[in-house]
């Protein structure tokens, strides 16, 4: 009996792609949810594309997630310009996801978690089956800073878009004005988007954490497997690498703690998704001559120990990125009892409070970042005043609380 045959009410959750090994905020985000969910008497799966993956069905921490195969309907697309776009924001068109959205049965809802053609697909669905669908906003929308949108867009330049025809049938216009809610992680999208939709029902509704999985980590285990002296401070950044997530002013930041010879070893964690970023970082690292100061650990799989641990080994969690819908990364740093110091972005504002649960730095200056991280280094009160801060308020954000919030909403 296949997943949609099942009693249950099902929903249909839709994101631009997703694959165990490219993991990121959003991958978690839409885990836990549907986790929850299923234990709140529904039946929830994933629809998505091919994207990183194989069409077809897997399970992913056993929930079924039907993989479709498509295209992108542009003429002139590099092949350097197509894997730039499988990594982030390609508009991806696929007509069997759109007939197996159609013909599933018992479906009740559709959750959609990106916008374009797939986005539109989930929209005309529910039109046609006179069905709700709600849709999560993860990667920013109108409160998205021009610089990332710019960044998104780059791989475009060059290629002839006829997907513009499709757009007669899978009209991309009013995938939000048509939805029956739209979810934000931050109060500034949220203004945002209720001056363009005013009419709509807009929530403002945060990313949960797995707090019973990270705040249970082995820091010396990590110290242990990756050859860290135990005198040695650890500076911890767990990000994809990529260029809107700014590690480069890590570095730099560290180059000066180094010269100003506070005793710290970097540890840089996450997914790579710019392999020329990567490579700029490397150099970077090289011409300071840190090397044996910093260790990259790529492409770790979600809940890995390695990731459990290193929040927990952790001295202070730096993180840089140029935005941020929520920053689910800090809560998991929080979880883990570790200080955070960030910049003063995207949703992280709404519950963020500076030198009581973290710090906040410039981080477009290498050195305000290493006052700051120098300062809770160096300053255990300090440090454990923060840390004891960022555990209440990750305890405050459990999966429980967002879901039951999300399972009213259906209602």
């Amino acid at each position: 009996m296949t997943v949609e045959n099942s009693n249950l009410p099902l929903i249909i959750h839709i994101p631009r792609r997703y694959t165990k090994d490219e993991w990121g905020g959003t991958e978690s985000v839409i885990l836990h949810i549907i986790l929850k969910q299923n234990k709140f008497g529904y039946k929830s799966v994933i629809y998505t594309s091919d994207l990183l993956s194989k069409p077809g069905q897997d399970y992913i921490y056993n929930i079924p997630v039907k993989r479709f195969h498509g295209f992108y309907p542009r003429w002139g697309l590099s092949k350097k310009s197509k894997q730039q776009l499988n990594f982030r924001g390609g508009n991806y068109f696929s007509l069997s996801l759109f007939f197996s959205l159609l013909f599933a049965k018992n479906l009740k809802a559709i959750h959609l978690h990106t916008g374009g053609f797939m986005g539109a697909m989930g929209r005309l669905v529910a039109k046609i089956r006179r069905i709700p669908y709600v849709i999560s906003i993860h990667g920013g929308y109108l409160a998205l800073p021009q610089q990332q949108l710019q960044q998104l867009v780059a791989p475009l330049k060059g290629s002839f878009n006829w997907g513009k025809i499709l757009e007669i049938l899978f009209s991309t216009k009013y995938i939000y004005r048509d939805a029956n809610a739209i979810i934000c992680l931050s109060g500034k999208e949220q203004e945002e988007i209720l001056k363009r939709y005013p009419k709509n029902n807009v929530i403002c509704l945060p990313n949960g954490v797995n707090f019973d999985l990270f705040s249970k980590g082995c820091g010396y285990a990590f110290r242990e497997k990756y050859k860290i002296p135990s005198e040695s401070k650890i500076i911890l950044c767990v990000a994809g690498f990529y260029e809107q997530k700014n590690q480069l002013k890590i570095v730099e930041a560290f180059h000066l703690l180094h010269q100003e010879k506070v005793s710290c070893y970097l540890v840089m964690i996450g997914v790579i998704y710019d392999q020329t970023y990567l490579d700029s970082i490397i150099s970077k690292i090289k011409e300071y001559d840190l090397t044996d100061s910093v260790r990259i650990i790529p492409n770790l799989k979600y809940q890995d120990l390695d990731l459990v641990n290193a929040y927990t080994a952790a001295d202070v969690f730096v993180f840089s990125s140029l935005y941020e819908t929520f920053g689910i990364v800090i809560m998991e740093a929080w979880a883990a009892h570790t200080p955070v110091v960030c910049g003063k972005i995207g949703g992280i504002i709404d519950y963020g409070q500076d030198n009581k649960n973290l710090c906040f730095a410039d981080i477009s200056s290498p050195d305000s970042i290493a006052k700051k991280t120098k300062k809770i280094l160096e300053d255990p009160d300090f440090s454990r005043q923060l840390a004891d801060a960022g555990k209440l308020t990750a305890q405050q954000y459990s999966w429980d609380n967002i879901v039951k919030k999300i399972n009213n909403l259906y209602q």
